[in-house]
């Protein structure tokens, strides 16, 4: 297992964020970086939207609403 910070350390200063790091599998650690660099979540989603989603942000405010729900 290997640690993962959702927001990458190299942006936060020096700063630690209560809840900030998950453990994952080493492969997908890996994997995550590769994909994604150091994006943070917010720029993770909206290339997401922009690149594979046609600018849809909907797709995503129904998934979120069915988690809060």
């Amino acid at each position: 297992m290997s640690k993962h910070h959702i927001i990458p350390k190299s942006l936060l200063k020096g700063k630690q964020l209560k809840g900030n790091i998950v453990m994952v599998s080493h492969l997908e650690h890996d994997r995550y970086h590769q994909l994604f660099s150091n994006k943070t979540p917010e720029e993770i989603l909206l290339y997401l939207v922009n690149t594979f989603w046609g600018g849809n942000t909907q797709i995503l405010k129904d998934f979120l609403w069915e988690m809060e729900h």
